[in-house]
């Protein structure tokens, strides 16, 4: 399969997800082909090559007419090489044969996106849908094609973070140069890095809570339960458990609470509502 991150080998079983779910933003360009097909051997080389121009402004579907004969009769694929250009979920042209490279550029040039919108907006709308591993296959395809770029590393860490793959975010994010990686987004993927590990091997949030509730002076739960917090997204919360750790022992575990609060403000950037309101909180508590 290629390395591009818009190239695709098509099954009945990712039909749905590459070709249908993606000409929601941009089209998508099915080709049925098959190995004895000789135009079908022209053909791969020119798409592929469009492919890589437009850089995500459209998905090619490649589809094996021989091992997907369900898909190429569904579709009525009565020669190869035919292509399909697909757009929001409906069949808008047909180009039975191989034709001439314009007549798939008119196509590509009729619905195409700009490429950095349609690659973000296709990871993004997999993402929402509950396909996570397909976003991170594509985040992964983009990175391959350009391995220096810091904001596709950074977001795919993003996503692995998500994922509970803390070692391979912590590899992305070590392997930027130091001006990114000292600086949001990267630095506030360090700092939630942070609380992935302190939540790892911690009780679950209902049982810290009970613990908690049955000692509230218990520091140590206190942490884990704002780590578990984080993760889950429940921020003010965590602010919460810090700020009373900070009040209940503001030396535990060489100055948790306050560190806590850094480092989540780090997290959220300094223009979060709740940076700006737990940063007043802080300096008032400590002066």
């Amino acid at each position: 399969m290629s390395e591009s991150p818009c190239i695709f080998e098509v099954t009945q079983h990712n039909f749905a997800t590459v070709v249908v779910e993606n000409s929601q933003r941009v089209p998508v360009l099915v080709d049925f082909w098959a190995d004895w097909c000789q135009p079908c051997k022209t053909l791969t080389p020119l798409l592929t090559k469009l492919a890589q121009e437009y850089r995500g402004g459209f998905i090619l579907a490649k589809v094996n007419a021989d091992t997907e004969r369900a898909l190429a009769g569904h579709f009525q694929v009565r020669s190869l090489p035919t292509v399909m250009a697909i757009w929001q979920g409906q069949i808008v042209e047909q180009l039975v044969g191989l034709q001439p490279e314009s007549a798939y550029r008119q196509i590509i040039d009729q619905f195409h996106a700009a490429p950095e919108e349609s690659l973000q907006e296709q990871i993004e709308l997999l993402w929402e849908r509950g396909h996570r591993q397909e976003a991170v296959e594509l985040l992964r395809k983009a990175l391959n094609q350009e391995p220096a770029s810091s904001e596709l590393k950074i977001a795919l860490a993003e996503k692995l973070l998500q994922m509970d793959q803390g070692d391979e975010v912590r590899s992305l994010l070590q392997s930027l140069p130091d001006a990114e990686r000292n600086r949001q987004p990267a630095s506030g993927l360090l700092a939630r890095l942070q609380f992935a590990d302190r939540a790892q091997g911690a009780p679950d949030r209902a049982a810290l809570e009970a613990q908690i509730q049955g000692d509230p002076a218990a520091c140590a739960a206190r942490r884990q339960l704002a780590a578990r917090l984080v993760l889950a997204g429940d921020y003010e919360a965590a602010l919460e458990q810090f700020m009373a750790i900070l009040r209940r022992d503001p030396q535990f575990e060489d100055e948790a609470g306050r560190k806590g609060l850094i480092a989540m403000f780090e997290m959220l950037g300094n223009d979060h509502p709740l940076t700006m309101t737990y940063r007043r909180r802080l300096f008032s508590l400590l002066h």
